[in-house]
């Protein structure tokens, strides 16, 4: 296993989706592919069971389709946090992000003055 520091919160993986088992657990996980020399943050999911929610995601034929040789890493923050603080995280991360996470999205607010 191998640790990694994503805006402030260390991410433990990778697991490769389809080929390791996922815990049943509350996470956040970002779903990485390799990129050169280092890696390309494709998702960030969180959820009370991260492995139904990973499993579950409609995103994955994004993910399998920008996946390097089709291999998706999965590393996953397990802090005990709850489920507003999750998704803060994620919308933060997809948020500076954006120009580069090409598969998700981060719910715009429209000002309807």
């Amino acid at each position: 296993m191998q640790t990694i520091q994503i805006d402030g919160l260390k991410f433990d993986g990778p697991y490769v989706l389809g080929r390791d088992e996922l815990p049943n657990v509350p996470a956040i996980a970002l779903i990485i592919t390799e990129a050169g020399e280092g890696f390309k943050i494709m998702s960030v999911l969180h959820g009370v069971n991260i492995k139904e929610e990973i499993e579950n995601s409609p995103k994955q034929d994004c993910w399998h389709k920008h996946a390097y040789h089709d291999i998706i890493d999965i590393y996953l923050n397990l802090d005990d946090m709850p489920e507003s603080k999750r998704e803060d995280y994620r919308i933060r991360c997809i948020e500076k992000r954006k120009d580069v996470i090409f598969c998700d999205e981060v719910t715009k607010i429209v000002d309807d003055w």
